[in-house]
């Protein structure tokens, strides 16, 4: 018990940190409609500089939970008699919904993140945002319009069922080792962390149209994803993302000085493939679906919600595959730098 509210509060520390960092370097006061002077220094170049510094952030949180068993019971639905006798400690719709004990630790997270005006941030992305619309025990900030459209672009249920069914069993041991709080709260922390670095593509695209918005106009209303996919990409990029991820995993997750045998808390092949197949295309559903929302609201025209099988096997985690690719080899010191 000592051990799991241990890492409640460090969960909660690390949190409100990192809000607090954003919030000093976003207003000038503490103060009712303090402006976000950084959100209007926005670029591309910003952008890329936040996204490098929430690689550490993600391979923590990811050498954290891989202390732990797959553990997959915390990720079953739950029966309304397995909670307490009347179910008075749970959220309501969430005990109608049968929800599962990482969906009931997240969803009372969030709460406790949204009365400290977490979601009020544009970077931020809740996992249930209907069930967290409660006003903040702190003034709002005033925020740049930086983003564009009316409709709230969110797939964080996409992340959350490849997160439980494919990234977990690649960096946990199989079975349980009823350490269920413990590996919630380090879900938490790596499900938040991912999010909203997927999420900050908002951010990527609309930089990107900007620069090109007759072009990104052209394709939205000729429904062509992959050109999109191809505008939006720049190789080389990707894959200094994907090497400096896998890089970092090997200087942070060492066995080398420690008693345990020599090796990797995390294969850094393994936190390789997590950017390159699903972190990057993730990303890019984002910035689709936003460049879609954008043109819309410019006038461009009204279009339908993007269907499943319109995304082509390149903009979905692990290609649509249920195993993992290998990553390849490293090729040399000047793909990290």
């Amino acid at each position: 018990m000592v051990v799991l509210m241990r890492r409640a509060a460090a969960v909660l520390m690390v949190c409100m940190s990192a809000t607090a960092l954003r919030l000093q370097m976003s207003a000038t006061a503490s103060t009712p409609g303090a402006r976000n002077p950084a959100m209007q220094d926005f670029s591309l170049d910003s952008v890329r500089k936040s996204l490098i510094r929430q690689e550490e952030t993600i391979i923590f949180a990811m050498i954290e939970r891989a202390q732990f068993g797959v553990n997959s019971a915390i990720y079953q639905p739950t029966s309304k008699e397995t909670w307490d006798a009347d179910g008075s400690q749970v959220d309501p719709w969430l005990l109608e919904k049968g929800g599962s004990f990482l969906c009931f630790m997240l969803l009372e997270t969030e709460k406790v993140h949204a009365r400290a005006r977490r979601y009020l941030s544009p970077e931020e992305t809740a996992f249930f945002p209907e069930q967290i619309k409660m006003p903040p025990v702190l003034e709002p900030l005033e925020y740049p319009q930086v983003l564009q459209g009316e409709r709230e672009i969110n797939i964080n249920d996409v992340v959350m069922k490849v997160y439980k069914e494919q990234l977990v069993p690649a960096i946990c041991a199989p079975g349980d080792d009823q350490q269920h709080g413990s590996s919630a709260l380090c879900d938490i922390a790596c499900l938040q962390a991912l999010s909203r670095r997927i999420h900050i593509g908002k951010f990527v695209a609309e930089s990107k149209y900007q620069q090109m918005p007759d072009k990104f106009t052209e394709l939205v209303q000729a429904r062509d994803i992959a050109g999109i996919n191809e505008l939006l990409t720049n190789v080389l990029v990707e894959e200094r993302v994907c090497n400096r991820a896998r890089l970092k995993a090997v200087s942070f997750g060492q066995e080398a000085f420690s008693d345990a045998e020599a090796g990797f808390k995390v294969d850094p092949n393994v936190m390789y493939s997590i950017y390159r197949d699903m972190i990057i295309p993730l990303t890019k559903q984002v910035q689709v679906r936003y460049l879609f929302e954008r043109v819309k609201t410019a006038g461009g025209g009204d279009y339908e919600e993007i269907t499943d099988d319109e995304w082509p096997a390149n903009l979905l985690a692990w290609g649509g595959k249920e195993e993992m690719v290998a990553a390849p080899p490293i090729q040399g010191k000047g793909l990290f730098l």
